[in-house]
């Protein structure tokens, strides 16, 4: 039985200031849609009677969340390791930085795409003109504060000059995060499966990024969904780079609770439409006994059992499955199997 988890999230917006195609949230619209406040002190105190300590602000842009500074109070109430996922553009506002900090904000993953001298492309793929000087402009005011911080980026590119720039123009920060962009699970899923690199590719593209990143003493994470088998063991720089990656499902794991601006349980933050148990019952939160039961025995357990899978039998007996890696996302097709370019 679960009756503890790990991360915590809240979708306080799916309203952003930018227009990236490629975002789990651009089917929503990027409606203008806000977590209900005075829900959100309770949302944290299930939270706490959970075991969880790290809670991770996401959107949409959180930033446009009106009330932002107390909610990440609430947070810090609660002794909550808080982490903001945003696209930096308000924190080129010194004021609203310090305002984050005031408030005890721990951490700030940015989004980025690239560089100064790729700016244009980063306000192509953000779809608004200006964005790069803001949210540059964003995480230097964010360092000057004292902030911790993660550079997140998504392999959109396929040109690694993109990818050292940006390691160069950051490297105060204290970690890259490179995300292998997914298809979401919406009516447009043909076109995020467009858009996403071959599993080979990407695999290339990381491996250049994850050298010149450690020659700079940038420490790169890769949260991939490919399988850890994937990687040959026998290369030193894979089976390095293999140590560090992130491969599992946190869905099957049943790791995190993401809760959605209208308080309903998302089985992952990155699948919008996947709501299960809805915590408001009669305008009241559900009890923590109540939680796990549904929780244990309803649609998220319902959800874990239809997703587990055992994608090749070669998976049985390693020693990673069900632990590290779950043979790829189970929510997307992956190259897996007898046929798959990587099978061994």
């Amino acid at each position: 039985m679960i009756d503890s988890l790990i991360s915590g999230f809240l979708v306080l917006t799916y309203d952003c200031n930018n227009r990236c195609k490629w975002c789990y949230a651009s089917p929503s619209g990027f409606k203008k849609r806000l977590m209900d406040f005075k829900k959100i002190e309770n949302y944290l105190k299930l939270m706490k009677s959970l075991g969880i300590k790290s809670l991770g602000l996401l959107g949409g842009e959180p930033t446009l969340y009106p009330n932002l500074f107390e909610v990440i109070k609430l947070a810090k109430r609660y002794d909550f390791k808080v982490t903001l996922y945003t696209n930096g553009r308000k924190l080129s506002n010194e004021d609203f930085v310090k305002k984050l900090k005031k408030a005890g904000l721990d951490f700030i993953n940015f989004s980025v795409q690239s560089g100064s001298n790729y700016a244009e492309k980063h306000n192509k793929t953000v779809n608004f003109n200006g964005a790069w000087a803001e949210t540059k402009k964003g995480i230097e005011n964010a360092y000057k504060s004292g902030l911790k911080i993660n550079i997140q980026t998504v392999l959109t590119h396929s040109d690694i000059n993109i990818y050292k720039e940006l390691i160069d123009e950051f490297s105060y920060a204290n970690l890259f995060i490179y995300y292998r962009q997914i298809p979401a699970v919406t009516s447009n899923c043909k076109f995020f499966d467009k858009k996403v690199f071959p599993n080979r590719e990407t695999k290339e593209i990381y491996k250049k990024i994850y050298v010149y990143a450690k020659d700079k003493g940038v420490r790169s994470y890769f949260f991939s969904r490919m399988p850890l088998c994937w990687w040959d063991d026998k290369d030193l720089l894979e089976k390095e780079i293999h140590k560090n990656i992130v491969s599992h499902c946190h869905i099957i794991n049943g790791s995190i609770l993401a809760i959605d601006v209208n308080g309903k349980i998302l089985p992952c933050p990155q699948y919008i439409n996947l709501h299960s148990i809805n915590l408001i019952k009669n305008n009241k939160l559900i009890s923590k006994k109540e939680f796990i039961k549904s929780y244990n025995k309803g649609l998220p357990n319902e959800i874990r059992e239809k997703l587990k899978y055992v994608p090749d039998k070669k998976c049985l007996n390693c020693e990673y499955f069900g632990k590290r890696c779950t043979g790829g996302c189970p929510l997307i097709k992956f190259e897996i199997g007898p046929y798959a370019p990587f099978s061994k």
